[in-house]
């Protein structure tokens, strides 16, 4: 199940009982302390921070191509 839609749909489908367990399940999880940021955010963030402290350490204050330039070419930019 890849969206929401079909998420949705699939617990639509569910008897009432199962439903209410899914419900208590992922009622625990969010008891529990389980991440409510998605991944993808977290990942994004991680990556900007790598990028910081990559730019940090290119930082030579030599002439040549820049480090900008360098790490917007290995992203695609």
């Amino acid at each position: 199940m890849s969206t929401l839609i079909e998420i949705e749909s699939a617990v639509s489908s569910l008897p009432p009982t199962q439903q209410r367990t899914l419900l208590a399940w992922l009622q625990s999880l969010v008891e529990a302390g389980a991440p409510t940021v998605p991944q993808r955010q977290t990942r994004r963030e991680a990556w900007v921070q790598k990028l910081a402290e990559r730019r940090q350490r290119g930082a030579t204050g030599t002439s040549g191509t820049p480090l900008q330039q360098i790490m917007d070419d290995l992203r695609g930019a």
